[in-house]
C-alpha cells in the first residue's frame, strides 16, 4: 500500500463538474493498494496516518512536529489512485499490473477509510473522493509538507 500524504489548509475533489467532496484543514491522502497489500497493509498504514506528528505545538507555533491529525483535530480527504503503482521503467506507455483490481481494491480501500474514520472518532473528518471516477483535485499544500509512506518500505 502506497500513500502520498500532503498537509493541506484545503482541498477538494470534484467530479463532473461537481465538488462531491471538500476539506479544510488536515491532510490530502492519494491512496494506492498492489495485488500484494492485505488487510495488515491497511491497519499499518492508518495508524502511520493517523499518529504521524505533522502539526506545531498547539502553544508555540514555532516548535514544529510535535501533534499529529488527531491532536490538531484535521481533517481527512483520502482519493483512490491506482497510478502510485505505474511502471515506468520500460517504453513510454505506464504499466498497471501491479496495481490491485477494481473490487478487491474497494474492498481495502473502504477498510482504509473505516479505520481512519474510527481513528479521528468522526465520519465527518473522513472525506474521499469517487472510487473508479475520473477526478480533479484541488488542495493548498502547507510547508509544503508530502511525505510518501509505503507499507512494504517502512
Amino acid at each position: 500500500m502506497r500513500i502520498v500524504l500532503q498537509k493541506v489548509s484545503q482541498a477538494s475533489v470534484t467530479v463532473d463538474n461537481e465538488v462531491i467532496s471538500r476539506i479544510k484543514h488536515g491532510y490530502m491522502l492519494l491512496v494506492g493498494i498492489s495485488t500484494e497489500d492485505t488487510s495488515e497493509d491497511v491497519a499499518k498504514l492508518s495508524n502511520k496516518v493517523l499518529t504521524l506528528r505533522l502539526y506545531e505545538s498547539a502553544t508555540d507555533d514555532t516548535q514544529f512536529w510535535k501533534r499529529n491529525i488527531q491532536e490538531a483535530q484535521g481533517e481527512i480527504l483520502s482519493v483512490s489512485q491506482f497510478t502510485l503503482y505505474a511502471k515506468t521503467k520500460k517504453g513510454t506507455k505506464p504499466d498497471f499490473h501491479n496495481a490491485q483490481k477494481g473490487p478487491v481494491a474497494q474492498g481495502l480501500y473502504e477498510e482504509f477509510l473505516a479505520s481512519l474514520r474510527k481513528g479521528l472518532g468522526s465520519d465527518e473528518r473522513v472525506r474521499d473522493g469517487q472510487f473508479g471516477a475520473m477526478m480533479s483535485c484541488g488542495l493548498t499544500n502547507e510547508g509544503p509538507v508530502t511525505i510518501i509512506l509505503d507499507s512494504k518500505n517502512p
